[in-house]
């Protein structure tokens, strides 16, 4: 029934809008133009004949394929005309529609008729009355287009009753314009390049039959060319030739379906070479593997190495390569590579199976090496053999090992090696090239640890450097005996001193006269430098004396020179000066220390000169056997004791002031003024600076602040007003003095009141706040608690 209803009130709308609008006037025209080349001087005519020799250039036909001797086309379109009367309104409307181009319009196959249409069509929209009078004219352009356009659309007011009105089209003309001659050429260049793209098309999918996946050796060149196909595949489809020709309604060269084509071909070749391009690496190795089983192992090689070019952590292809390298006698190189793949690489079962048994076969051949370098006397390279060996075992778990023959073939290389280098050292020594010879047993002895598993009760080297120690010995004693008959004594002890280390040092037996003559030869010596040591002393460099005077002991005891009359005599010599020296330079810092104390106080710099009395008297007491007298800086520091402690007392003020502990730093201030008055301390020449004035040109504004409320706590309520306004006249923030504000004026009311003051309120809130607006916090507070304490 509600379905029923709505159809009724949809019919019945309906029949209302007709009945309220109601046909005047319906006219339908067909249009003709026949389009060639003129003679005409209008300016539609020159751009008509450029696209006439244009569509000859290019040979258009007409679309039965016949060219004619000189092109030539027919513009059709239909008018339709309508007048509606809306009541009060007319409804004015030319609609142009069925538009079409006929006659040399084709072009290889494609119709030119769009770009043939006229940029512009113009004409003159006549409104008559009954009477065929002109009511009203409308002047129109507009672009003709293949679905139609309207010419003329417009409602105008109705004033007459039961008038008849119809429309008259006159003075209709197309013009042509340089965009036509622009879009016609853009068409036909279109068509070309359509066709140039179809043969482009065509050579892909000749080239893209050229690339074969399965041709491994040359797959990165086929992937570049297939990945500049698809680029060039990418740049057609941009060109969007289906929508710009559209190739659905005329294809001559059936381009659409080409690409189409072109695009699954390329598709399925990117897939197989993608495929082949992620498993190159078998490929590659799968051609070694049929390769060598041919017989070809250094073709096969090359592709193992492609396999691992193209997957370095292949580890198949590292097993064959080391095989293959093992084989040509490269021991070296497959044992680095078989090293890799057990330690490094992930390995599926099979493939660790065979690099372990690759692995034996390694170990095998560098324990033959080695042998056959020990029966040649080749015992360094018999040596690195089996050092391979040894960390091919340690570095590979589950490869099994003969230790006995690797241990025992190591013995022998190694005691070869060993007493190589004693015979060399042996030869040297007798030729008496010591220094040589030294430095090929300490290699010897070196290889002896490292190898101390085989070579641990070998004393052939050391016996070796026993007797270069010993040549070298002999020759220090020999040369400090020349040296001593030259009287040249510091050198001579210096050889002595070298023959002594060696004699500690090594087991030979010593000479015995090698110790008289080191006694002979450090007495001058040792005279010389403690006669140096006094001049020293003497010179006040004293760290030098003292140095000298200690190396002076420890050369009496080393050469025994303790007991030595000459030596004791000129050593306490020595030592007495050193003192005096000390005493001298003791005295002369104290009165250096009291002098400074003296300027100070003339500076009145008390603490500075307390200071320098206690550094004085510091340096006096650390060398008290000097005996220097002290009183004197004991009594001028107590002479300034006063003024040194109340100058203290200012310092501690400050310095709590600093750390933002204002109410302490008052209170010491305050402590330093009574102290001042009690101890008389203006006798120094101090002045003491009062609270108030000391904060009214402090730089930290919150401590002035902290005075101002410690006045208003003391009841000096007008001092701290003082201070306060002196506080803000500075740029100190109002809101942190509302509290202290708000205390003055309750503490100003309480005093007025118990004095009994009965001059008005406000009279005295403004006389109290200077009628600042500044202090207008005090003024309210004094207004308010005078009232409050009125009322009690």
């Amino acid at each position: 029934m509600k379905k029923a209803l709505l159809l009724f009130a949809a019919v019945l709308a309906a029949f209302a809008a007709e009945a309220q609008n109601k046909l005047l006037f319906e006219e339908k025209t067909a249009e003709a133009y026949l389009l060639k080349y003129g003679t005409g001087s209008r300016a539609s005519q020159a751009q008509l004949n450029s696209i006439v020799n244009i569509l000859k250039e290019h040979e258009v036909t007409t679309r039965s394929s016949r060219p004619p001797r000189q092109p030539e086309f027919t513009l059709r379109f239909e008018q339709q005309a309508q007048v509606t009367d809306a009541g009060d309104k007319l409804q004015l409307k030319v609609q142009v529609g069925k538009v079409q181009v006929s006659g040399s319009t084709d072009y290889k196959g494609f119709d030119l008729s769009d770009a043939l249409l006229p940029d512009k069509y113009k004409a003159k929209v006549q409104l008559l009355n009954g009477q065929n009078k002109v009511v009203q004219v409308y002047d129109r352009t507009v672009t003709l287009k293949p679905n139609g356009v309207a010419l003329l659309q417009e409602q105008i007011p109705d004033t007459a009753a039961n008038q008849s009105y119809k429309l008259q089209v006159v003075e209709e003309q197309v013009e042509y314009t340089s965009l036509d001659v622009q879009q016609l050429q853009e068409q036909l260049g279109l068509v070309r390049a359509y066709f140039a793209a179809d043969a482009k098309v065509l050579q892909a999918l000749k080239e893209v039959a050229l690339i074969l996946p399965d041709d491994i050796d040359r797959l990165p060149l086929h992937d570049r060319r297939l990945h500049e196909l698809e680029k060039q595949y990418e740049f057609l489809k941009k060109e969007n030739y289906t929508e710009k020709l559209h190739l659905k309604q005329q294809d001559p060269q059936r381009l659409k379906y080409k690409m189409e084509q072109l695009q699954q071909v390329l598709e399925e070749r990117r897939k197989a070479i993608n495929y082949t391009l992620a498993t190159i690496h078998e490929h590659f190795y799968n051609r070694g593997v049929s390769l060598l089983k041919g017989g070809n192992a250094s073709v096969a090689q090359t592709y193992f190495a492609k396999s691992v070019e193209a997957n370095p952590n292949f580890a198949p292809a590292h097993v064959q390569l080391a095989r293959i390298d093992l084989r040509n006698g490269y021991i070296r190189e497959a044992t680095n590579r078989t090293r890799d793949v057990l330690t490094r690489m992930r390995v599926d079962p099979q493939t660790e199976q065979m690099a372990l048994a690759l692995a034996h076969d390694i170990y095998s051949a560098h324990i033959t090496e080695g042998n056959r370098f020990t029966t040649r006397g080749e015992y360094s390279n018999a040596l690195e053999a089996y050092a391979e060996a040894r960390d091919l075992c340690s570095t590979i778990g589950g490869l099994r090992c003969n230790m006995q023959a690797l241990n025992d073939g190591e013995a022998r290389a190694a005691t070869g090696v060993y007493r190589s280098m004693v015979d060399n050292g042996k030869r040297l020594l007798s030729r008496n090239d010591l220094q040589e010879a030294e430095r090929v047993t300490q290699q010897a002895l070196t290889f002896q640890r490292d190898y101390d598993y085989v070579l641990h009760q070998a004393t052939e080297a050391s016996d070796l450097l026993n007797q270069v120690k010993f040549q070298y010995y002999l020759g220090f004693i020999d040369e400090g005996k020349r040296l001593l008959a030259q009287q040249n004594h510091r050198a001579a002890l210096g050889q002595f001193e070298e023959a002594l280390v060696l004699e500690q040092n090594y087991t030979f037996r010593p000479i015995q006269e090698l110790r008289p003559l080191s006694q002979r030869a450090a007495k001058p010596v040792l005279l010389a430098m403690l006669t140096e040591g006094y001049e020293q002393a003497m010179q006040n460099r004293l760290s030098h004396a003292r140095q000298t005077a200690a190396d002076a002991t420890s050369m009496q005891e080393r050469y025994a020179l303790v007991q030595d009359a000459e030596v004791q005599s000129k050593y306490k010599l020595l030592r007495e000066r050193i003192f005096t020296q000390e005493c001298i330079n003791t005295q002369a810092v104290y009165d250096k220390h009291f002098q400074n104390a003296r300027e100070l106080i003339s500076q009145k710099k008390y603490i500075a000169a307390d200071q320098a009395y206690e550094a004085a008297i510091r340096a006096a007491d650390e060398k008290s056997e000097c005996g220097i007298a002290t009183f004197t800086a004991k009594d001028g520091r107590t002479s300034i004791a006063a003024a040194a402690s109340y100058q203290r007392k200012l310092e501690e003020a400050s310095h709590l002031i600093s750390r933002k502990s204002y109410n302490e730093a008052i209170a010491v201030y305050e402590e330093a003024k009574a102290f001042y008055l009690a101890q008389q301390v203006n006798k120094f020449g101090l002045d003491h600076i009062s609270l108030f004035n000391f904060a009214k040109d402090h730089t930290m504004q919150p401590f002035t602040a902290a005075v101002v409320g410690y006045y208003a706590n003391e009841g000096e309520e007008q001092v701290s007003i003082q201070l306060l306004t002196l506080l803000l006249e500075k740029g100190y923030r109002k809101g942190k003095t509302k509290k202290v504000q708000q205390q003055l004026g309750q503490q100003l009311a309480l005093k007025d009141v118990q004095q009994g003051q009965l001059q008005d309120a406000k009279v005295l809130s403004v006389k109290y706040s200077q009628n600042n607006r500044d202090l207008k916090k005090l003024k309210k507070a004094y207004e308010k608690e005078r009232k409050r304490l009125g009322k009690g």
